[in-house]
């Protein structure tokens, strides 16, 4: 049973990527909805992620069916994109409707459509990665913008259900910022689509509470759940590290990369926290935080020094 454990520890997260990844390909290779597609199996993914959270947690303080917040991350994760989804799907589904839309009549042509699809998937990436490096840094460096941000920030422990636990109104500058260079440049309607699966599927494992044991190297290339755990640490130096979404590229160029070691048995969450644990005042948060900003970066700054 040891034995069998421990291999399950090493294959559930390049397992669960490849599912999720593998049928997003099989439904577009069949020609299904690609918005309603990746829906579905972001939905399938995050309750394969829920259950094996029961019987391979990482933390038992972390475990979701005693996390009275819950339901409260539902309902954050279907506000994203009034009503889409589950999680933080929706919103990125949103985004990629939106601009293959644009992208189709008001670009600017540069978009090297002849490229391979997986070829063009890789520079969305890099282009995508780069904005939100620095859409994401600003959240954590501008107190002004901090309470934008924070609700995501604010739980105490992590697990699937954190992924879609984001403020509708970081949902509408995420739209705005990251995917405007990819709408400008024209890049086609797949781009967007891979992209949003990408992003879910990387969004519900990255949050995850799944004991999963990954090669140390690959903590340096891409968003692995310890490089993103480490991320929501409490303490704010190591919020302000590890800020990509799809690679840790940029990190590793503007200093900002923080490698964790071993177990996540650190705290995570924010220091003397304001957010309510009521839902209709975690709508509001961004207003009611205004009065911490100037108490935060003071903390901030003595941390940081």
């Amino acid at each position: 049973m040891t034995v069998l454990l421990n291999l399950a520890r090493w294959l559930v997260w390049p397992i669960y990527l490849l599912l999720f990844l593998g049928a997003y390909a099989a439904s577009q290779h069949h020609g299904y909805d690609p918005g309603l597609s990746i829906l579905a199996i972001t939905v399938a993914h995050m309750a394969l992620i829920a259950v094996t959270e029961i019987a391979l947690p990482a933390r038992q303080d972390w475990v979701w069916w005693t996390d009275g917040q819950v339901f409260n991350d539902i309902v954050h994760g279907v506000l994203l994109d009034a009503g889409g989804r589950l999680g933080s799907a929706a919103l990125t589904v949103g985004i990629a409707a939106i601009g293959s839309a644009i992208a189709a009549g008001h670009c600017l042509a540069l978009w090297p459509g002849d490229w391979p699809l997986w070829a063009q998937v890789a520079l969305g990436i890099l282009l995508y990665d780069f904005c939100d490096y620095w859409k994401h840094r600003a959240y954590h460096q501008w107190a002004w913008l901090w309470p934008v941000h924070a609700l995501h920030h604010n739980p105490g422990r992590m697990h699937v259900f954190k992924a879609g636990r984001l403020h509708f109104l970081e949902a509408a500058i995420r739209a705005a910022i990251s995917s405007a260079p990819l709408v400008l440049l024209g890049a086609p309607p797949e781009v967007f689509f891979w992209l949003a699966a990408l992003a879910n599927a990387f969004g519900g494992q990255n949050h995850w509470n799944v004991d999963a044991r990954l090669p140390r190297w690959l903590d340096l290339l891409i968003a692995t759940p310890g490089a993103h755990w480490l991320h929501h640490r409490k303490e704010m130096g190591d919020g302000s590290a590890n800020l990509s979404t799809y690679t840790l590229l940029f990190d590793h160029l503007f200093g900002t990369y923080r490698r964790p070691a071993g177990r996540a048995d650190y705290d995570v969450g924010i220091a003397d926290d304001p957010i309510s644990s009521n839902i209709f005042a975690q709508l509001a948060a961004p207003a009611a935080f205004l009065p911490s900003i100037r108490r935060w970066r003071r903390a901030r700054d003595i941390r940081s020094g």
